[in-house]
């Protein structure tokens, strides 16, 4: 299963509940089809969340660090403004 790796306010936004956007990535890892159950890990590499994310690996990362307004540009797709949507994402801290 695969993870994301987010920034230091991507993780302010996990601790206040609010949805993970592509802004907010730094890297993924490993293969994950959309739907899937992914670990959010911080840039220590902590585990501080697990979410259901809405792209797969390989869309991720076409949008890692991109502003969510541009996801249809470059996927050629409209998809969600969010990785992953605060209502499908739980904390682990």
């Amino acid at each position: 299963s695969g993870s994301i790796i987010i920034d230091q306010g991507a993780s302010k936004a996990v601790n206040n509940n609010k949805s993970l956007l592509p802004a907010g990535l730094v890297d993924i890892k490993g293969r994950f089809d959309r739907g899937d159950v992914i670990t959010i890990l911080n840039i220590h590499n902590t585990k501080i969340g697990i979410g259901v994310v809405a792209y797969s690996s390989s869309d991720t990362k076409k949008i890692i660090g991109k502003n969510s307004k541009n996801i249809k540009e470059i996927l050629g797709y409209e998809g969600r403004n969010e990785i992953i949507h605060k209502d499908d994402l739980v904390k682990v801290i």
